[in-house]
């Protein structure tokens, strides 16, 4: 029986990058207004969102912070 790994740090930016769309999508932010925020590019969060960030926790907090989510 080989132990449980849990998901690949692909899968886990493909994780988050679903969960930060939907968030982002549902406040009615556009990528611009959310690269505003947090004084990154609009195309650094698109890359976020396509899940092209490895490993995806960090700016994810700075993004769901951005948003008004503890995270």
């Amino acid at each position: 029986m080989s132990p449980n790994v849990g998901p690949t740090d692909q899968q886990d930016a493909e994780d988050l990058a679903l969960v930060l769309r939907e968030a982002r999508e549902r406040q009615g932010v556009s990528a611009a207004e959310l690269a505003r925020r947090t004084g990154v590019t609009p195309s650094d969060v698109l890359d976020f969102e396509a899940a092209r960030v490895v490993p995806a926790r960090p700016p994810f907090a700075l993004y769901m912070r951005a948003l008004g989510f503890s995270a």
